[in-house]
């Protein structure tokens, strides 16, 4: 089965992804609609080792942050 369209996954390093969340403080995330407490419950789950489903809406937001976050370093 071949993809007609451009879409691809992209790789994202996890561990690095799960660091960059736990460093995050809830003014870098109040832009993206993220509150405090949503951010304190996507830190817990990290810190306890449980997974994040990222077909969520905010795990989205957060990916597409870390992705920008990423590309600014590689700039």
């Amino acid at each position: 089965m071949r993809i007609k369209d451009n879409s691809y996954l992209e790789y994202v390093n996890l561990e690095e992804f799960r660091e960059w969340v736990l460093a995050l403080k809830p003014k870098d995330v109040k832009d993206n609609g993220i509150s405090e407490r949503t951010l304190y419950k996507i830190k817990l789950k990290i810190k306890h080792g449980k997974s994040l489903n990222p077909k969520t809406r905010i795990v989205k937001i957060l990916i597409e942050s870390f992705k920008e976050h990423i590309k600014d370093i590689k700039d």
